[in-house]
Protein backbone atom coordinates (compact mmCIF):
# COMPACT_ATOMS: atom_id res chain seq x y z
CA UNK A 1 0.00 0.00 0.00
CA UNK A 2 0.96 3.59 -0.09
CA UNK A 3 0.26 6.06 2.70
CA UNK A 4 0.54 10.11 1.38
CA UNK A 5 0.74 11.69 4.58
CA UNK A 6 -0.38 15.48 4.12
CA UNK A 7 -0.08 18.66 6.42
CA UNK A 8 -2.85 20.86 6.72
CA UNK A 9 -2.30 24.24 5.10
CA UNK A 10 -1.37 27.34 6.27
CA UNK A 11 -3.76 29.10 9.54
CA UNK A 12 -3.53 32.53 10.86
CA UNK A 13 -2.16 30.65 13.98
CA UNK A 14 0.67 29.29 12.50
CA UNK A 15 1.68 33.02 11.38
CA UNK A 16 1.02 34.42 14.63
CA UNK A 17 3.19 31.56 16.32
CA UNK A 18 0.78 30.29 18.49
CA UNK A 19 0.82 26.56 20.15
CA UNK A 20 -2.12 25.70 19.07
CA UNK A 21 -2.48 21.54 19.48
CA UNK A 22 -6.22 21.18 19.84
CA UNK A 23 -7.36 24.53 18.88
CA UNK A 24 -9.78 24.29 16.20
CA UNK A 25 -9.05 26.61 13.79
CA UNK A 26 -9.43 26.92 9.88
CA UNK A 27 -7.16 27.05 7.38
CA UNK A 28 -6.84 30.62 5.87
CA UNK A 29 -6.68 31.55 2.17
CA UNK A 30 -3.14 31.00 1.72
CA UNK A 31 -4.07 27.70 3.06
CA UNK A 32 -7.12 27.26 0.98
CA UNK A 33 -4.76 27.81 -2.04
CA UNK A 34 -2.17 25.16 -1.00
CA UNK A 35 -4.78 22.58 -0.76
CA UNK A 36 -6.07 23.31 -3.59
CA UNK A 37 -2.73 22.97 -5.20
CA UNK A 38 -3.29 19.43 -3.47
CA UNK A 39 -6.10 18.74 -4.68
CA UNK A 40 -4.62 19.27 -8.39
CA UNK A 41 -1.94 16.91 -7.32
CA UNK A 42 -3.75 14.01 -6.53
CA UNK A 43 -6.66 14.21 -8.94
CA UNK A 44 -3.61 12.66 -10.90
CA UNK A 45 -2.84 10.51 -8.44
CA UNK A 46 -5.04 7.50 -7.88
CA UNK A 47 -5.94 6.65 -4.47
CA UNK A 48 -8.25 4.96 -2.64
CA UNK A 49 -9.41 6.57 0.90
CA UNK A 50 -8.77 10.27 2.52
CA UNK A 51 -8.71 10.32 6.55
CA UNK A 52 -7.51 13.01 8.55
CA UNK A 53 -7.88 14.52 11.40
CA UNK A 54 -11.00 15.95 13.24
CA UNK A 55 -9.57 19.09 13.97
CA UNK A 56 -11.13 21.42 10.99
CA UNK A 57 -7.64 22.86 9.99
CA UNK A 58 -6.66 19.12 8.48
CA UNK A 59 -10.84 18.00 8.23
CA UNK A 60 -11.04 21.37 5.42
CA UNK A 61 -7.77 20.65 3.47
CA UNK A 62 -8.79 17.13 3.26
CA UNK A 63 -11.96 18.05 2.54
CA UNK A 64 -10.47 20.06 -0.71
CA UNK A 65 -8.49 17.55 -1.78
CA UNK A 66 -11.12 14.61 -2.31
CA UNK A 67 -13.85 17.31 -3.37
CA UNK A 68 -13.14 16.43 -7.45
CA UNK A 69 -13.06 12.78 -6.61
CA UNK A 70 -16.18 13.17 -4.29
CA UNK A 71 -13.97 10.68 -1.89
CA UNK A 72 -15.44 10.89 1.69
CA UNK A 73 -13.12 12.42 4.70
CA UNK A 74 -12.89 9.66 7.36
CA UNK A 75 -12.23 12.06 10.14
CA UNK A 76 -10.32 10.44 13.52
CA UNK A 77 -8.91 11.88 16.64
CA UNK A 78 -5.82 9.76 16.92
CA UNK A 79 -4.50 11.77 14.06
CA UNK A 80 -4.96 15.44 16.55
CA UNK A 81 -1.63 17.73 17.08
CA UNK A 82 -0.43 17.15 20.71
CA UNK A 83 -2.19 18.78 22.85
CA UNK A 84 -0.89 21.42 24.79
CA UNK A 85 -2.97 22.23 27.90
CA UNK A 86 -2.84 25.17 29.68
CA UNK A 87 -0.26 26.71 26.90
CA UNK A 88 -3.29 26.39 24.16
CA UNK A 89 -4.14 29.36 22.17
CA UNK A 90 -1.37 31.15 23.29
CA UNK A 91 1.64 32.80 21.49
CA UNK A 92 5.17 31.12 21.30
CA UNK A 93 6.44 34.81 22.97
CA UNK A 94 4.30 34.72 25.48
CA UNK A 95 5.10 31.29 27.00
CA UNK A 96 9.10 32.20 26.56
CA UNK A 97 8.06 35.25 28.83
CA UNK A 98 5.81 33.87 31.29
CA UNK A 99 6.67 30.04 31.62
CA UNK A 100 10.22 30.13 30.97
CA UNK A 101 11.22 27.55 33.14
CA UNK A 102 8.56 25.50 32.61
CA UNK A 103 9.72 25.45 28.71
CA UNK A 104 13.12 24.78 29.06
CA UNK A 105 12.36 22.01 31.66
CA UNK A 106 9.72 20.76 28.38
CA UNK A 107 12.18 21.29 25.92
CA UNK A 108 14.93 19.22 27.43
CA UNK A 109 13.15 16.51 28.59
CA UNK A 110 9.88 16.17 25.93
CA UNK A 111 9.76 12.64 25.87
CA UNK A 112 9.28 12.19 29.50
CA UNK A 113 7.70 15.52 30.52
CA UNK A 114 4.48 17.48 29.41
CA UNK A 115 3.40 20.96 29.27
CA UNK A 116 1.09 22.24 32.19
CA UNK A 117 -2.26 19.96 32.28
CA UNK A 118 -1.01 19.02 28.75
CA UNK A 119 -0.25 15.60 26.87
CA UNK A 120 2.58 13.13 27.57
CA UNK A 121 4.56 12.83 24.47
CA UNK A 122 4.33 8.76 25.12
CA UNK A 123 0.64 9.31 24.87
CA UNK A 124 0.79 11.25 22.16
CA UNK A 125 2.70 8.50 20.12
CA UNK A 126 0.62 5.50 21.11
CA UNK A 127 -2.90 6.78 20.10
CA UNK A 128 -1.04 8.36 16.86
CA UNK A 129 0.70 5.08 15.78
CA UNK A 130 -2.72 3.14 16.99
CA UNK A 131 -4.53 5.12 14.62
CA UNK A 132 -1.41 4.47 11.83
CA UNK A 133 -1.29 1.09 12.30
CA UNK A 134 -5.19 -0.27 12.11
CA UNK A 135 -5.36 2.40 8.76
CA UNK A 136 -2.67 -0.10 7.57
CA UNK A 137 -4.39 -3.14 8.69
CA UNK A 138 -7.33 -2.04 7.01
CA UNK A 139 -6.37 -0.77 3.63
CA UNK A 140 -3.95 -3.67 2.53
CA UNK A 141 -3.08 -2.83 -1.22
CA UNK A 142 -4.78 0.44 -1.46
CA UNK A 143 -3.66 4.29 -1.58
CA UNK A 144 -4.28 6.22 1.05
CA UNK A 145 -4.11 9.72 2.15
CA UNK A 146 -3.74 10.92 5.55
CA UNK A 147 -4.10 14.66 6.49
CA UNK A 148 -3.02 15.73 9.85
CA UNK A 149 -0.17 17.88 11.50
CA UNK A 150 3.38 18.41 12.35
CA UNK A 151 3.81 16.43 15.41
CA UNK A 152 1.50 13.00 14.20
CA UNK A 153 3.29 13.19 10.86
CA UNK A 154 7.01 13.25 12.75
CA UNK A 155 5.32 10.48 14.85
CA UNK A 156 4.25 8.48 11.60
CA UNK A 157 7.19 8.73 9.98
CA UNK A 158 9.45 7.77 12.97
CA UNK A 159 6.96 4.84 12.94
CA UNK A 160 7.08 3.59 9.56
CA UNK A 161 11.06 4.29 9.16
CA UNK A 162 11.78 2.07 12.15
CA UNK A 163 13.19 5.22 13.82
CA UNK A 164 10.84 5.13 16.83
CA UNK A 165 10.17 8.03 19.18
CA UNK A 166 14.19 8.95 19.66
CA UNK A 167 13.56 10.11 15.78
CA UNK A 168 10.96 12.40 16.03
CA UNK A 169 13.21 15.82 15.97
CA UNK A 170 14.66 14.64 12.51
CA UNK A 171 11.42 15.15 10.97
CA UNK A 172 9.66 18.36 9.66
CA UNK A 173 6.39 18.75 7.56
CA UNK A 174 5.46 22.28 6.44
CA UNK A 175 2.21 22.99 5.31
CA UNK A 176 0.68 22.13 2.26
CA UNK A 177 3.65 19.38 1.31
CA UNK A 178 3.18 15.87 1.49
CA UNK A 179 5.28 12.87 1.86
CA UNK A 180 4.64 9.47 0.65
CA UNK A 181 5.36 5.74 1.84
CA UNK A 182 5.28 2.54 0.44
CA UNK A 183 4.21 -0.20 3.23
CA UNK A 184 4.37 -4.10 2.55
CA UNK A 185 4.72 -6.82 5.05
CA UNK A 186 8.79 -7.34 4.08
CA UNK A 187 9.52 -3.34 4.23
CA UNK A 188 8.84 0.34 4.19
CA UNK A 189 10.03 2.38 1.57
CA UNK A 190 10.34 6.40 1.58
CA UNK A 191 9.81 7.51 -1.69
CA UNK A 192 9.21 11.51 -0.58
CA UNK A 193 9.61 13.64 2.03
CA UNK A 194 8.23 17.03 2.67
CA UNK A 195 7.62 17.38 -1.21
CA UNK A 196 5.76 20.38 -2.23
CA UNK A 197 3.37 20.53 -4.71
CA UNK A 198 4.65 21.93 -8.04
CA UNK A 199 1.69 22.33 -10.72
Amino acid sequence: MKINLVRHGETDWNLRGMFYGWTDCDINEAGIMQANKLKNFFNTVPYDKIYASDLLRAAHTAEIIGADKKIKVHKDSCFRELFFGDWEDKEGTYIRDNHGEELKRWVKDWKTSSVPGGEAFEEFYKRVTEGLERIIKDNKGKNVIIVSHNGPMSAMLCYLTGAGPDGFWRFFSEQGCYSSVLVSEKKTTIEKINCPVIL
